[in-house]
Formats: structure tokens, C-alpha cells, sequence
């Protein structure tokens, strides 16, 4: 029995004539749930640019009518999508098409974030929140390779696109490696581009992991998002040549802006050489 899931018993005609822009209907005669059925559907509109960016998608209740579906199913899928960051919800005006994820690449180089997205022609903006010298904590030495308490430089800085605040990433590099940094602004060039334009450090390769976590107090708001809510971290180590780490960061991306695409090859060789 599909209870308040399924259709309503009214009229039970899952169709769409109010919504042309739906090519199909929902069907029955499959078993896949009518929420997830009707979340496909709006998926592929909004892939296929039926509304754009910042539009409002139908009602709730035009959908329940149009669709034959109860309102916990259509707010069901709806949910599925908010929850996904395809859509976004305003109190009082209704569900609009998000913008859509961030995407970075996690294998392809050992480059920062700021010179992947400006790469790619994406502008972003960085307000830099920290930066001071302080001694290594145990953890962040053993990532470097360094002698716990030797000088780090450390730098907090607020990633945003379109004034949107994105990520807050704290990176900690060796004062003795790089002593110039301290008065460097970071707020107009990406870290890696002056470590190889400035200071001639080239970085060969980077150990990354990436887990969920939930946003603490000051990353909500500073973020502009809830307390708890979904964010991805990433820790990192950069290396030189010679296998000394010359940057450890760890970046909180807001997981309703982000996703991360990996790429598998099945020549690790072939690997090494887009490296």
C-alpha cells in the first residue's frame, strides 16, 4: 500500500495536460515510486532549460493537480531536489531553480581551488580573514614533515562566486620556505600561482581526503547557511619535488554549492602524464 506517498485517490489519472513542458506522465504500471518519478521529471525540465535559473518552478498544488499526485508525494520529490541543490525554497514565494553545483576536480592536478575555477573562466572573489605565524600543532607538523612548533604561516580566507560565499579554507605553509608570503596579498592571487611565479616553488603531486561534515557555529555563519548543515571537507598536502610538504589546508565547501568529479583511468600512467 503506498499510503500518503502515492496518488490521490481522486481522479487518479496521473497526467500532465496542465504542464505541456512534461513530455510524460507518471506511471503505474512500473514499480518506481511516484515521488521519484515525478523528481525525474522536473529534473529533466530544468536540465533541458524549460526554466531557467531563479524561476519559479509550479506550485505544489499545480503539480498535485496536473500530476493526479497527493501533496506529500509532490512535496516529497520537491524535497528530494531541494535537498540535492537543484532547487531552493523561499518562505511566502514558492520553489525556484537553484544555481546550479560548483564543479571541482579532485585528481587532475595538484592546483588550488582558486586557479581551477579562474581557469575555467570563473571569477571568485576571496576575503582573507587570517594572517599570522603560529606554531605547528603536532597533526599539521606530521602532514608537512616538519618539527612540531616550527613557524607556519597561516592563512583563513572566505571563498565567494558572485557574492556568494562558498568555502573557508585554512592553509598553513612553512615560514622558513616561504617567508615572503607574510606580506603577500592573497586576497587578489591564488596561493599556488605565487609559490610558482614568485617564489619559483614548483608542486609536484597532492594527498587529499575528503569527508561530510556539520557546520559548527561560526562556518554557518559565515557561510550563510544553518547550524549542521551539509559541508565537505577536504584536507590536503601539498609537495615538492624533493617530498617536503609545503602547504596542508583544509577547505569546508558548502555541500548545497559543490560537487567533486573524479576521474578513474585504467592506466595509471596516463594518469601521471595529465598530472
Amino acid at each position: 500500500m503506498r499510503g500518503a506517498a502515492g496518488p490521490m485517490n481522486r481522479g487518479e489519472n496521473a497526467n500532465n495536460e496542465s504542464f505541456p513542458m512534461f513530455p510524460a506522465a507518471i506511471r503505474k504500471d512500473v514499480p518506481i515510486p511516484y515521488y521519484y518519478q515525478l523528481k525525474d521529471l522536473l529534473l529533466e525540465a530544468i536540465k533541458a532549460n524549460r526554466w531557467e535559473v531563479g524561476s519559479r518552478i509550479p506550485s505544489e498544488r499545480e503539480l498535485c493537480e496536473s500530476f493526479g499526485l497527493s501533496r506529500a508525494t509532490v512535496r516529497q520529490a520537491i524535497d528530494t531536489l531541494v535537498n540535492e541543490g537543484v532547487l531552493r525554497r523561499e518562505k511566502g514565494r514558492g520553489t525556484f531553480v537553484a544555481q546550479p553545483k560548483i564543479v571541482e576536480g579532485l585528481v587532475e592536478s595538484p592546483k588550488g581551488f582558486y586557479d581551477d575555477m579562474t581557469g575555467r573562466g570563473i571569477k571568485v572573489d576571496t576575503q582573507v580573514l587570517r594572517l599570522e605565524l603560529e606554531p605547528a600543532s603536532p597533526s599539521v607538523a606530521d602532514a608537512l614533515g616538519v618539527e612540531e612548533k616550527e613557524p607556519l604561516i597561516v592563512i583563513d580566507r572566505l571563498r565567494l562566486i558572485d557574492n556568494e560565499p562558498i568555502l573557508i579554507v585554512t592553509s598553513y605553509v612553512p615560514y622558513r620556505l616561504c617567508p615572503g608570503l607574510l606580506h603577500d596579498d592573497l586576497a587578489v592571487t591564488g596561493l599556488y600561482r605565487l609559490f610558482e611565479d614568485k617564489y619559483g616553488i614548483k608542486i609536484v603531486r597532492a594527498k587529499r581526503y575528503m569527508e561530510a561534515v556539520p557546520a559548527n557555529e561560526f562556518e554557518a555563519q559565515i557561510l550563510g547557511i544553518d547550524i549542521g548543515a551539509p559541508l565537505m571537507l577536504i584536507e590536503s598536502t601539498a609537495y615538492l619535488e624533493s617530498g617536503q610538504g609545503i602547504e596542508h589546508f583544509k577547505a569546508k565547501h558548502r555541500g548545497d554549492r559543490t560537487r567533486f568529479l573524479v576521474e578513474s583511468y585504467t592506466n595509471i600512467v596516463r594518469l601521471a602524464g595529465e598530472q
